[in-house]
């Protein structure tokens, strides 16, 4: 028979275990195991919670920023809402000036439309009007201040167009004959292209060929199609805000422009026009491509400020005064085309181009809601529908759109 050797510790350790089963110093491997394991299942447990309690949170974080967005989104929906109708009351205030411009309460007349009227110099009127709770800005401008560019076709015309492209930066002879003869052939119904001009066979040959429209422009950024014309010619290229701002302060013969410079011709163009210009409201560059010298611009300006022109014969008169019954013909910029030399033919054109009264206008309104940063621009075009000295009983709308370029084209 086999004895085993025991220590002490264990002698003692089993007659412990053996007086007291309930309180065993070391528990059955059962026990222990059991233990463990509902441990372990406890662990388990709360790392799902865990994982559930993350997912929750990043739902109910998900919701929240939607809800937020959907609530700024009506905010903003709201917000454009309110400031559409502000702006589109500011577009009808513009209306209401210029029917009331023709009261006779000075400086406002039935006969003549001149820049220091109502409908176009209110700054209680247009200048950051309070109205339902926020604020709009209007600004409205003469048609007839600006060349019709679906005016008559005619060699007048023709010399229109270049002196207004010369003023403004181009100089180029033959760059200017291709222009103003493909924007004839543009317009024209036959095929047969004039001496710099081109028709369908030069557009179809194009890598993105079209055909020649042979009708009027619809708007100024068609001018992009006809040959020669580029978007630094249309609306310049002076990238420096400061320099441009200098030489627009200058008059048109004081400006020095370099090389391939453009000043853009876009804003001196009207497709709305009635197809005359008003002489109270013209741009210098405008009156220039009418066929006057820099010294006849200089004295229709200093007039005008004094006085608007009443009638055409007013004006003429004026440059009849100037150049006395002879000229040196018309001068401009390096590059300006010569116009007339005879004075006689130069009033019979300005009696046939020239106005002292406007019939469409343009206007352009801006709103915004106080406390947003949200502004809402439109522009319209408005006829009157009146004849010049017997009221304007109403106004015609020619254009409502949300695009401001459209209204100033």
């Amino acid at each position: 028979m086999k004895t085993f050797r025991v220590s002490s510790f264990e002698f003692r350790v089993w007659r412990f275990n053996r007086g007291n089963p309930a309180g065993r110093l070391y528990p059955k491997p059962e026990t222990r195991n059991s233990k463990h394991r509902l441990h372990s299942e406890r662990g388990l447990a709360l790392v799902v919670v865990l994982w559930i309690l993350t997912f929750l949170s990043v739902v109910f974080t998900a919701f929240t920023f939607s809800m937020r967005t959907e609530l700024a989104a009506a905010g903003n929906f709201r917000q454009q809402a309110e400031a559409y109708y502000l702006a589109e009351a500011g577009v009808y205030r513009a209306a209401a000036e210029i029917i009331n411009a023709d009261r006779d309460v000075p400086p406002d007349s039935k006969s003549y439309d001149a820049l220091d009227e109502h409908w176009r110099a209110n700054p209680a009127a247009y200048e950051n009007v309070a109205l339902g709770g926020g604020h709009y800005w209007v600004a409205v401008r003469d048609e007839e201040s600006k060349i019709p560019l679906n005016g008559q076709i005619s060699p007048q015309y023709d010399a229109m167009l270049r002196r207004l492209f010369s003023s403004s930066g181009v100089t180029d002879d033959k760059l200017l004959s291709t222009i103003v003869d493909s924007i004839q052939d543009w317009r024209d119904t036959d095929t047969l292209h004039r001496v710099s001009g081109v028709e369908d066979d030069y557009y179809l040959s194009l890598p993105s060929p079209y055909r020649a429209k042979n009708g009027d422009f619809d708007t100024i950024d068609e001018l992009l199609l006809i040959k020669g014309m580029t978007p630094e010619i249309l609306y310049g290229n002076v990238a420096n805000l400061q320099r441009r701002a200098a030489l627009e302060a200058l008059l048109p013969w004081e400006r020095e422009l370099q090389p391939g410079e453009s000043l853009g011709v876009a804003r001196y163009l009207s497709i709305y026009s009635s197809g005359k210009v008003n002489v109270n409201t013209a741009s210098p560059e405008v009156l220039m491509a009418l066929g006057l010298t820099a010294a006849e611009v200089k004295a229709v300006l200093d007039r005008r400020t004094l006085q608007p022109f009443k009638d055409v014969r007013t004006f003429t008169d004026l440059i009849n005064a100037i150049f006395g019954g002879g000229r040196q013909g018309f001068a401009v910029v390096p590059g300006g085309q010569p116009g007339p030399a005879n004075p006689t033919q130069i009033l019979a054109e300005l009696r046939g181009t020239a106005t002292v009264s406007a019939k469409n206008f343009s206007v352009e309104s801006a709103a915004r809601m106080t406390g947003s940063r949200l502004t809402v621009r439109v522009a319209a075009i408005l006829q009157n529908d009146g004849m010049p000295g017997q009221g304007r009983s109403k106004l015609s709308i020619r254009l409502w759109s949300l695009n401001p370029m459209q209204g100033s084209s």
